[in-house]
């Protein structure tokens, strides 16, 4: 081989190694610029009426697809219910019927749609804005102490303009659901930042336990609404004992022993002795729970009396078949059960479609918890862990709590089926939490994308700067 040969081949595989430098310079401005580029959920989002109906892009296709069925399902049968309640008065009928669909687009538009795009994350982890929260519920509750409207043995609702009420107790469940994850971003600060010393257990928890003190003493003691504050109770142990911080294992110890403690003596009140009964049945505050506690027992004792609704009740579920009777075809909703749009709703559901109407229920209810908790353990930050661990136990106390009051396995405490019963508050308040959890889901799975996006980023980089040396080595 001649030497001019020799020549021309290494000038060509010089040109050609230099093409190939320069194509990947070139590969690389082009990545840079679309690195630059914004994500399109932090551009300016021009107005569409798409964005009237679909959650922030990232959000859980499942839970989102299951409060669908849910609300859908459960307006459905809030209107067979209301054919009962309202019978011989059609105007009637309809006006329930457009305040439960005012209910539905509200709950739907601002407690899902708008939280999961818009959920102020930063404005409630600043203290004075939860105080402020904190002391506009105190207000409420105080305002329903005085002129509150009692039902079921419960004055708990707030009565508004043109036949509207609420039930603020309601909102404070989505919101110790926030203070908690708010003050779980304090776990695993060794030291405070002035004074040095670690981060106690109240003053992490300060916020939250004011609320409950709260809850205790006007949704316990003033409006006896019992349901209710064993859900925000039960919200708050799960909060308090989820967030991992060595600073408060030790009352995280003394939480859990006390609840074991108090739920072994429940147990033996209400199942295997009469002691419950025969004490609150001397107080005048709890002489309603004794009932409840008595029917539970026995729901046949006082059928014609205390034990009517509860009896009735299991009538719709020995009736119900495995299809039901069809929808609209409820025999015990026309007067048999005067709670069946709310606290009964289920009895109704398992009366007109049968086992498969609960086991859709069932099913969408065990989807939900399980997307939860799985976002509970895949996430990163404390904040986010408490959230999702709050929000799981907030749906599965509820739903536990009123499936096993209407089939008596445990006392009736008028604890609404989320997405299922008639209202606004508890619809709003569980959308609200969906809408919430959603907007943190969908931040994670940007987060998620944006650190495999820097990972692959510098494997490439790497590559390159290898490439490099070898171009200037030949």
């Amino acid at each position: 081989m001649s030497a001019v040969s020799v020549a021309n081949k290494q000038k060509t595989s010089k040109a050609a190694s230099q093409a190939a430098h320069e194509e990947k310079q070139k590969r690389r401005r082009i990545r840079q610029t679309k690195r630059t580029r914004p994500e399109p959920a932090e551009q300016k989002e021009k107005f569409s009426w798409k964005n009237f109906f679909t959650l922030a892009k990232g959000s859980d296709p499942w839970i989102t697809a299951v409060t669908v069925i849910l609300i859908v399902f459960g307006m459905i049968m809030v209107i067979s219910t209301k054919q009962g309640t309202t019978i011989g008065d059609t105007r009637g009928f309809l006006i329930e019927v457009i305040k439960q669909l005012m209910f539905l687009i509200v709950a739907w538009e601002f407690g899902v749609v708008y939280l999961s795009r818009h959920y102020p994350y930063g404005l409630f982890n600043y203290k004075s804005m939860q105080n402020m929260l904190i002391a506009g519920y105190t207000i409420v509750l105080v305002l329903v102490a005085l002129v509150g409207t009692e039902a079921g043995g419960s004055k708990a609702w707030l009565r508004l303009f043109g036949g509207l009420t609420i039930q603020p107790s309601e909102f404070g469940k989505p919101l110790l659901i926030i203070l908690l994850a708010s003050a779980a971003r304090f776990a695993g600060m060794k030291k405070k930042a002035k004074s040095g010393e670690p981060v106690s257990f109240f003053r992490m928890f300060s916020r939250p336990l004011i609320l409950m003190g709260i809850s205790i003493i006007f949704i316990g003691g003033l409006q006896k609404d019992f349901g209710s504050l064993i859900i925000t109770l039960g919200i708050g142990l799960v909060g308090l004992l989820v967030t991992s911080d060595e600073n408060i294992e030790k009352w995280q110890r003394i939480i859990l022993i006390s609840f074991l403690v108090i739920l072994i003596i429940l147990i033996i009140g209400i199942y295997f002795s009469d002691i419950f009964v025969r004490l609150f049945s001397d107080t005048p505050l709890l002489r309603h729970i004794a009932i409840r506690i008595e029917n539970m027992q026995d729901p046949y004792a006082n059928i014609h009396s205390q034990g009517y609704q509860p009896a009735n009740a299991l009538y719709s579920l020995a009736d119900s078949g495995i299809f039901g009777k069809g929808l609209g075809n409820s025999v015990r909703k026309y007067g048999f059960l005067t709670q069946a749009e709310s606290d009964y709703i289920l009895a109704i559901v398992v009366e007109e479609t049968g086992v498969i109407g609960l086991g859709l229920i069932s099913i969408c209810y065990a989807i939900l918890l399980w997307r939860l908790a799985h976002w509970a353990l895949a996430a990163r930050k404390p904040y986010d862990k408490v959230l999702f661990s709050c929000s799981a136990a907030y749906f599965m106390l509820h739903f536990f709590i009123n499936v096993g009051g209407v089939s008596t396995l445990i006392p009736m405490t008028g604890v609404p089926l989320l997405m299922i019963s008639a209202g606004g508050s508890a619809l709003i308040s569980a959308c609200m939490v969906i809408g919430i959890c959603q907007n943190r889901i969908a931040r994670l799975v940007h987060d998620e994308k944006l650190r495999l996006a820097q990972k692959e980023t510098l494997r490439e980089r790497i590559e390159e700067s290898d490439e490099d040396l070898v171009y200037e080595d030949s």
